[in-house]
């Protein structure tokens, strides 16, 4: 609408302006005008043809007095139509692209970064990331729970670095850890095969910060281990709580630098009590003039959410203090104690269950 507008007010132009004048030159930037909106090849097109429709009966009018504006001003909106097309056909083949690694970046996410079942053994969960890179959904953050025979086991961690390596990380320590969580009896044991598999790589000053944690079958007690990483918080009795009294072990893949051996602390848990998991991407994250976010105090806020609820006020009000985007990539798992529930599989049984709730809608 607006182009035929200009069109139209251009030819008008034209016809009242003195016999030596004229606005044929004017014609040559409508084209450009109108890729500032997007446009497809066939539009352009379409465009190019209006824009000559309206050029010619002007270049028959003034040919005789004007031939050199005439010509230049049909060339140039010949010319100026062109480019208009190949610049559709090229952001067109951009979008397409686009388009093409968003899908590759869902698969990602869901080999990676699989949804964490609502339901593991006597826990409801959920979990969310926020990546900090624009249409990126993976990153260096990493979370992911198991039942098992020995009870249900989390991780959250933060890879050192950024881009594809810290990606590559990641998905190395969830996938060993996928691996380890069904098959060693202790916490800390994983937790010393986590760091040998990281040591064994190239790179060995490569390292993983990550909160194990164990939830036992019963559901009223949880063990963790820290390697490096932020405390827990603890939502019991209607307060909100850091479990900072966790033993920390330097970052999986260092462990060999300090010949240090991780400890575990386990601290008993009642029914509908809930832990929060976290990256440091949610405590470091500031707003405009500098203030970190304040984790326990708006969590405390949201004391009363289902688990659901509560992760997603969490990531709007996240968001809100940073303005919308964020600095560093971000993960939260929330888990809540709700015993009885369902049964944890037995030794040797594989857990197709937790499968099934992975894959379902």
């Amino acid at each position: 609408m607006i182009l035929m507008v200009m069109l139209c007010g251009i030819f008008s132009l034209d016809l009242v302006l003195p016999g030596p004048y004229t606005a044929m030159p004017m014609l040559v930037a409508v084209p450009s005008l109108a890729m500032l909106t997007p446009t497809c090849p066939r539009c352009a097109v379409l465009i190019g043809v209006a824009v000559l429709l309206i050029a010619v009966p002007l270049a028959l009018q003034h040919w005789p007095s004007r031939p050199v504006v005439v010509m230049s001003s049909l060339a140039g909106i010949v010319l100026s139509a062109t480019m208009m097309w190949v610049a559709c056909c090229r952001q067109q083949r951009i979008h397409c692209a686009q388009a093409d690694l968003r899908e590759v970046l869902e698969a990602m996410q869901q080999a990676m970064l699989r949804p964490v079942p609502r339901r593991l053994g006597p826990l409801a969960a959920e979990g969310h990331y926020l990546a900090a890179a624009e249409h990126a959904q993976v990153g260096g953050d990493l979370y992911e729970g198991v039942a098992t025979p020995y009870g249900v086991r989390l991780i959250v961690g933060d890879a050192m670095g950024k881009g594809l390596g810290a990606v590559e990380k990641a998905a190395d320590v969830l996938g060993a850890f996928r691996e380890l969580a069904c098959n060693e009896t202790s916490l800390t044991g994983m937790a010393a095969r986590l760091d040998a598999f990281l040591a064994a790589g190239d790179l060995r000053e490569e390292f993983v910060t990550a909160l194990l944690v164990e939830i036992a079958p019963d559901g009223l007690t949880a063990e963790f281990v820290s390697c490096g990483h932020p405390p827990p918080l603890l939502l019991s009795g209607g307060r909100v709580s850091f479990v900072d009294a966790v033993p920390s072990a330097p970052p999986l893949g260092l462990f060999g630098m300090g010949e240090c051996w991780p400890h575990s602390m386990t601290i008993p848990l009642c029914q509908g009590d809930r832990l929060l998991l976290y990256t440091d991407g949610v405590t470091e994250a500031r707003e405009g003039g500098g203030r970190f976010y304040p984790l326990a105090d708006r969590v405390a806020g949201f004391y009363d959410e289902s688990p659901g609820g509560l992760i997603a006020k969490l990531v709007e009000d996240l968001r809100a203090h940073v303005g919308g985007r964020l600095h560093d990539d971000a993960a939260l798992l929330l888990v809540r104690s709700e015993p009885a529930a369902v049964p944890l599989p037995r030794s040797g049984e594989r857990v197709e269950a937790d499968q099934r709730s992975r894959t379902a809608p």
